[in-house]
C-alpha cells in the first residue's frame, strides 16, 4: 500500500508542466517529416525546428508523414487521432497540409469517386485531394477546433514553395495557388485545363488557409512568401544545388530544411509566439545540439547527422575541429571515420554535416560527445544511447523469394510467424531480362498499381510521394511468449518498363500502422537493374505483435502510367527472440515514474515511457 501511495504521489507531481517546459508538435506532410538520415538525402524542416529553440523551455515532436494531405492525416489512426493522444494543455500544435491536398488538380477526391461509382467507371485508389475551399478548409477547421477543444493552441503555417521558377519568380502553382491550371466537376463531369484571373483565390490553398486562420481566430505563419523570398534569393540554380534533394522540385536536403526551420522559428518570434524560447544562432551553433540516438543493438553501428552552421561568421574564412569520444567515430565526408574531423568555412558562412557511427559493444547506458572547438569557441554535444545486448537470444528469420505468382509463402525459421499482402496492387506476371550489372537474363515477379479489388489500372499524374494505400507488405508476428529485436531487413528492388518508378519503405506495427518510420527511400529506379537494400533498422516487436515492412511505389510522371512495374525478390526479415521481462520487472519500470513522458488518471492507470504503454502492474499495452 506505501509502495502504491508513493507511486501516486510521484504521477500526481508528473501531471504538472516539467519545470515550465513547453511542447510544440508539428502535423504536416513530407516536407516537414523525419526520414532515416543512412538512406535519403530527402529533410523535413519539422526535424530541425527543436534547434532554433531553447531546447530547456521547449521539446518539439515532428509527427509529418509523407504523403499526407489534411484528409489522410486526419481520418488515418495512426496520425492524428494518436497525436491527440499526446496533447497536453497548453502544447502548440502546428499545422502544415497543402502538397498533397493539391492532387487531381483540386477536384476534391472523395467527390470524384462518387461521380465515377456513380457512373460505373474505375474508383480513384488516392483519395487525398481536397478542394481549398470546402474539404481543404473543412479540415484544418477539425485541426484547430480539436486542438482547442483540449486546450492547446493551434498555428496555421502556410506550406512551403515547391520550386516551381518562372525566370527568377517562383511562379503561381508553386506558391500552392493552382488558378492557372486546375480541374473541376461540371454536374458530374470532370473539366480539366481550367483557369481564373490572378486575383481570383478560388484555387489558392495558402489564401483558404488564411481564411480559416480569420473565421477561427487562430495564428497563421506565412511560410509560403518567406519560402518564397529565400528560393528567390538564391536563384534557381543555387537553389538545385544546395537546398533541394536532386531532381526534385518539391523536397529539400538539409540546408534547405535547416534554413525553412530557422525562417519557422522567425515567424513564430515575430508573431510573438514562443518568442522569448527562439533562439536564432548569430555564431557557429550544432543541430542538434544533443543527441539522442535512443535504442540501438550492442556491435550494430547506427548512423546519425550533427549539423555545423554559421552566418556572418568573423574571420570570413577558417576552420574547426571535431573530436569525438571514444563510443563514437564521425567523418566529414561519410566515407572515412575516425576519432577527429577538420572543417573549414569561407564567406563568413559555415554549413557542414558531421556523419556519426556508433561503436558500442556491450549494452547498457551509454554517453558520449562531440567537442567541436573554433578558436575560443567551444561547443559540446551529449549523445546517449541506450544499447541492447542481443546475446543469449533465438534467431528468427522470414523470407520471401517472391519468385512466382501468387507469391509463395515465407520460409521461418524460429518462433514466429509470417505473412504476405498487396494493397492496390496486383502480381501481373514473370520476366527474364533483369540485370544485376554482371549476369544478364535474371528473373522478377512484375507488379503493377490496381484498383482494391485487384484489377490492373493506370498509375495517376504527377505523384511526387507515396501513397499511404498502395504497398507490398510483408509481416512478421512475435508468438505471445517472446518479444523479437529486428536486426535486420534486406532485400531486392527493381522497376521495369520505366526509370521514374520511386518508392519508400516503411515500417509500422499492427493492424493500425502505427509508429510509422521511412527506413528507405529511392527515386528513379534504373529500368530492369537490381538494386539490393540491406538495412539495420533498431525495432523491437513485442510479444504477440505485428511488425509490417511496406514498399510503397509511385511513379513521378506527367501523364498516366500502364504496363509500369515495380519488382521485388530475396525479402528478408531476420532478428534474435527472447523471453519478456517478468512482470515483476515490468512493475518495477512502470513505478518508477521519474522518466515516464505522460500519465493518465482516468479511471484506469496507465504510464508511457520510453515510447512503451503500461499499466499500473506493469502489463505492457503498447
Amino acid at each position: 500500500m506505501k509502495r502504491l501511495f508513493i507511486l501516486l504521489a510521484g504521477m500526481v507531481l508528473l501531471l504538472q508542466p516539467a519545470a515550465g517546459k513547453v511542447r510544440v508538435h508539428t502535423i504536416g506532410d513530407s516536407t516537414m517529416a523525419d526520414y532515416d538520415e543512412s538512406t535519403t538525402d530527402r529533410r523535413g524542416w519539422g526535424t530541425y525546428l527543436g534547434s532554433f529553440f531553447d531546447a530547456q523551455a521547449v521539446e518539439v515532436s515532428n509527427w509529418g508523414k509523407s504523403g499526407a494531405s489534411t484528409r489522410t492525416f486526419y481520418e488515418q489512426t495512426a496520425y492524428w487521432p494518436s497525436v491527440k493522444q499526446r496533447l497536453t494543455a497548453g502544447d502548440y500544435v502546428l499545422i502544415q497540409f497543402a502538397h498533397n491536398d493539391e492532387n487531381n488538380d483540386g477536384v476534391d477526391a472523395v467527390e470524384y469517386n462518387d461521380v465515377l461509382k456513380a457512373a460505373g467507371k474505375a474508383e480513384l485508389t488516392d483519395l487525398r485531394g481536397t478542394h481549398p475551399q470546402t474539404t481543404y478548409k473543412a479540415y484544418l477547421r477539425h485541426f484547430v477546433e480539436e486542438t482547442t477543444a483540449a486546450g492547446c493552441i493551434p498555428v496555421l503555417v502556410a506550406p512551403i514553395c515547391r520550386k516551381y521558377f518562372d525566370g527568377n519568380t517562383i511562379r503561381r502553382n508553386g506558391r500552392h495557388d493552382l488558378g492557372d491550371k486546375f480541374s473541376k466537376l461540371v454536374d458530374g463531369v470532370l473539366v480539366e485545363k481550367q483557369s481564373v484571373e490572378q486575383d481570383d483565390h478560388s484555387m489558392d490553398y495558402v489564401y483558404a488557409m488564411r481564411q480559416v486562420a480569420e473565421e477561427t481566430n487562430t495564428a497563421f505563419i506565412d511560410l509560403t512568401s518567406a519560402t518564397k523570398e529565400l528560393y528567390e534569393q538564391y536563384g534557381e540554380q543555387k537553389c538545385t544545388e544546395l537546398l533541394f534533394c536532386q531532381t526534385d522540385n518539391t523536397h529539400t536536403a538539409t540546408l534547405g530544411a535547416n534554413l525553412i526551420a530557422r525562417l519557422a522559428a522567425q515567424l513564430l518570434r515575430d508573431s510573438a509566439m514562443l518568442a522569448e524560447h527562439v533562439r536564432i544562432p548569430v555564431s557557429i551553433s550544432a543541430s542538434p545540439a544533443s543527441l539522442t540516438i535512443g535504442e540501438t543493438y550492442a556491435g550494430v553501428a547506427v548512423k546519425k547527422e550533427v549539423l555545423l552552421t554559421g552566418f556572418g561568421l568573423v574571420p570570413e574564412s577558417g576552420s574547426l575541429t571535431v573530436t569525438a569520444s571514444s563510443g563514437l567515430t564521425i567523418s566529414a565526408d561519410n566515407v572515412t571515420f575516425g576519432q577527429t574531423a577538420t572543417v573549414s568555412y569561407a564567406g563568413s558562412t559555415l554549413f557542414q554535416r558531421i556523419y556519426i557511427r556508433t561503436a558500442y559493444e556491450k549494452g547498457g547506458e551509454a554517453t558520449d560527445s562531440l567537442t567541436i572547438v573554433s578558436g575560443e569557441r567551444r561547443i559540446v554535444v551529449p549523445v546517449t544511447a541506450s544499447v541492447l545486448s542481443l546475446s543469449g537470444g533465438t534467431a528468427v528469420r522470414a523470407y520471401w523469394a517472391v519468385d512466382n505468382r501468387p507469391v509463395p509463402p515465407a520460409e521461418v525459421t524460429g518462433p514466429i510467424t509470417a505473412e504476405f499482402g498487396l494493397s492496390n496492387m496486383v502480381a501481373t506476371d514473370i520476366k527474364d531480362d533483369f540485370t544485376d550489372g554482371t549476369e544478364q537474363g535474371l528473373s522478377m515477379v512484375r507488379i503493377h498499381n490496381a484498383d482494391a479489388s485487384g484489377q490492373k489500372t493506370k498509375w495517376p499524374i504527377g505523384e511526387i510521394d507515396e501513397n499511404a494505400s498502395r504497398y507490398i507488405d510483408f509481416a512478421v508476428t512475435a508468438p505471445t511468449t517472446m518479444k523479437i529485436r529486428i536486426t535486420g531487413i534486406s532485400m531486392t528492388i527493381a522497376s521495369h518498363s520505366t526509370s521514374t518508378m520511386c518508392c519508400h519503405i516503411n515500417t509500422g506495427f499492427g493492424d493500425e500502422f502505427t509508429n510509422v518510420k521511412t527506413v528507405y527511400e529511392r527515386k528513379n529506379l534504373p529500368d530492369k537493374t537490381l538494386v539490393d537494400i540491406a538495412l539495420t533498422p533498431i525495432l523491437e516487436i513485442e510479444a504477440g505483435q505485428t511488425l509490417h515492412v511496406r514498399i510503397l511505389p509511385w511513379h513521378d510522371s506527367n501523364k498516366e502510367g500502364s504496363g509500369k512495374y515495380l519488382c521485388v525478390k530475396n525479402v528478408q526479415i531476420e532478428g534474435m527472440a527472447f523471453e519478456p521481462e517478468s512482470p515483476t520487472a515490468l512493475e518495477e519500470k512502470s513505478s518508477t515514474t521519474a522518466n515516464a513522458e505522460k500519465v493518465w488518471c482516468d479511471g484506469s492507470i496507465r504510464i508511457v515511457r520510453d515510447g512503451r504503454e503500461y499499466t499500473l502492474t506493469g502489463v505492457q499495452l503498447r
